[in-house]
């Protein structure tokens, strides 16, 4: 190991310690984490999670499934679950990142295994990742499950595949866009396995709690969801959302905003809930029509290589940050894997064909809008008021879209245009 690779496994070293640190000072706090197991202590003693406030005004959103499962952590104290929750999420941050090697073409995985691109890599995410450890959140479940269940269905280990994306589903909702994808991939079976996961998930807790009141549960959950609400629409119940509906909210209307809404000015037009509504209807359409972009066409082929896998779960994952309402900054962790493979991707181009400026400057814009809260906190408010968040997405989008398979290899034709 060279002197610099000893440098940046010291600097990953120093993260990790870093997010460890953050474990056990969320031991201190009140956090997401409190809010499920209290509403799954809730569930338990027979009552409904669903129309319940926690820490004075927040709802419980996931799946009842999904509270049984965290059940055991009642068993330990709120700093002890907290702990187990933290450690539970390093595993599968350091188990994503081996995912992401065993999809990597031959050119990425060498870029893979040197200490400086996971530094970069980690340096970029580490906002995210400890926001995700402050809260108590499940983004790095979902991102693990969305990358294992597909690694596990692409293996021929398609009962763990379809159980562990089923799971995710359930709970979150967010990773079915991985559906209509295997489907767009020519993978019927493996589509209809998680789907057919996913159900069973949603409706196994019957066996503990009864088939009427499980029942009941589901509905009462579907009605706390409905995307057709106006609250899902403006989603600007906090100043910290970050989704499209809160993005054109706070610059097309003036319905949007709450109590914590800074009133420096931000509305460009004066826009009716209906009319936002169907910006956001157009704004999905549009986000998913792009999806062609990178699966390319005709439909129903497999993908041409990991590579490709990779990228295309990159986007799926990262447009789900916009299309999901009541998204925050914990949910740029979602963005994950397309930061993995930009990282990645730019390294590749620097060693073959070269990168411009205005990609660097792309580079940096992105990695300040990662970690203004960190590098720059005192700001934070002002931060959240003009969704710097969602336009760091937008951008990262772009730069995807541009930075194909093709373009980030060391050598041969396509590096040379």
């Amino acid at each position: 190991m060279s002197r610099s690779e000893r440098w940046y496994t010291a600097g990953i070293g120093a993260l990790l310690l870093g997010l460890l640190v953050t474990i056990l000072i969320t031991t201190e706090v009140r956090n997401d984490l409190d809010i499920f197991r209290e509403a799954s202590q809730a569930m338990l003693q027979g009552q409904d999670p669903y129309v319940l406030k926690y820490n004075e005004w927040y709802s419980y959103f996931y799946s009842p499934f999904f509270a049984l499962l965290i059940a055991p952590l009642l068993t330990l104290s709120a700093a002890a679950a907290k702990v187990v929750w933290g450690l539970l999420g390093m595993a599968m941050l350091l188990r994503s990142a081996r995912l992401a090697q065993l999809l990597a073409g031959p050119d990425r995985l060498a870029i893979l295994r040197e200490p400086r691109t996971w530094f970069f890599i980690l340096l970029v995410l580490f906002q995210p990742i400890r926001d995700n450890f402050n809260s108590g959140q499940v983004t790095l479940l979902v991102v693990w499950a969305s990358l294992e269940g597909l690694h596990r269905l692409r293996t021929g280990q398609w009962i763990w595949g379809a159980l562990i994306l089923g799971m995710a589903i359930d709970m979150k909702l967010i990773p079915i866009v991985l559906l209509p994808y295997l489907v767009y991939r020519g993978r019927w079976p493996h589509a209809l396995a998680v789907l057919a996961a996913a159900v069973l998930l949603t409706f196994a807790p019957a066996l503990v709690l009864g088939w009427e009141r499980h029942v009941d549960l589901l509905a009462s959950r579907q009605t706390l969801i409905d995307p057709t609400d106006v609250r899902h629409v403006l989603d600007e119940e906090e100043p910290s959302f970050i989704a499209l509906g809160s993005l054109l909210s706070a610059y097309l209307s003036t319905e949007g905003g709450n109590t914590h809404t800074l009133s420096l000015p931000r509305t460009l037009m004066a826009l009716d809930v209906g009319t936002i509504a169907v910006l956001l209807m157009l704004g999905r359409l549009l986000l998913a029509g792009l999806t062609l972009h990178f699966l390319r066409w005709p439909p129903f082929r497999p993908a041409p290589s990991g590579d490709h896998i990779l990228w295309e779960t990159s986007y799926l994952l990262l447009c789900t940050i916009l299309i999901f309402p009541h998204q925050r900054n914990y949910s740029m962790l979602l963005a994950a894997p397309a930061v993995l493979w930009l990282v990645s991707g730019t390294v590749l181009r620097l060693r073959g064909a070269g990168i411009g400026k205005a990609w660097l400057f792309g580079c940096a814009l992105a990695f300040l809008g990662f970690n203004t809260e960190l590098l720059v906190g005192e700001f934070a408010p002002l931060y959240a008021h003009y969704k710097v968040k969602s336009f760091i997405v937008l951008l990262l989008i772009g730069m995807l879209m541009w930075l194909s398979p093709e373009r980030s290899v060391l050598s041969g034709p396509a590096s040379r245009s």
